[in-house]
């Protein structure tokens, strides 16, 4: 005799291969959540150390712009010092600029030549006088040249004219001051 069951055999073990589907869809579900929170704390780990460097580096950098900036502070008080020394060591040769000027006008004019009047005005000097002869007036246009204290003479007018009973040159004559030598320690 066949003996058939009629128990629910397939049922059941189609519920067992679909609790056993279920339980590993389900492993798979948490090993890929826990897999794919794996790969996002690294990532966010390594977010967080450039997030780290790059705020320290821009704390670097503003202490470095800090630096910068006391350094083009102190390079402004050194150039506004140099300034005020090159000023002084300016008026301090400049300071005997008057006794020069009559000591070398009085050593460079040659005979026959009569300065009858000299002004200044800045570092341009006009001198009026009287000459025996044009070419005394040309002498000392060179001895002006070559004196070291005045530069470029330029003769602007030359006319006769009477001094009592002779006949004489007046000239007019204008120069510059030559720049005064600065002193060494004023030089950077």
């Amino acid at each position: 005799m066949i003996r058939i069951n009629l128990l629910p055999h397939r049922e059941q073990k189609r519920l067992q291969q679909q609790q056993l589907f279920l339980g590993g869809l389900v492993l798979l579900i948490v090993v890929a959540a826990l897999l794919y929170y794996g790969i996002y704390q690294i990532f966010a780990q390594r977010v967080a150390d450039a997030q780290a460097q790059v705020d320290y580096l821009q704390q670097v950098t503003k202490e470095l712009d800090q630096k910068i900036a006391s350094v083009a502070d102190l390079r402004k008080k050194r150039d506004a010092l140099l300034a005020r020394e090159k000023i002084i060591a300016t008026l301090q040769d400049r300071r005997d600029l008057t006794v020069r000027i009559f000591n070398t006008l009085a050593a460079i004019t040659p005979k026959g030549i009569f300065l009858r009047k000299l002004e200044q005005t800045g570092d341009n000097i006009t001198v009026t006088g009287y000459a025996e002869s044009n070419d005394q007036v040309a002498a000392f246009m060179r001895a002006i040249e070559n004196s070291g204290t005045f530069t470029k003479p330029t003769l602007n007018i030359i006319s006769k004219t009477k001094l009592g009973s002779d006949e004489v040159k007046q000239f007019t004559l204008q120069m510059m001051v030559a720049e005064p030598n600065v002193s060494a320690g004023a030089k950077s």
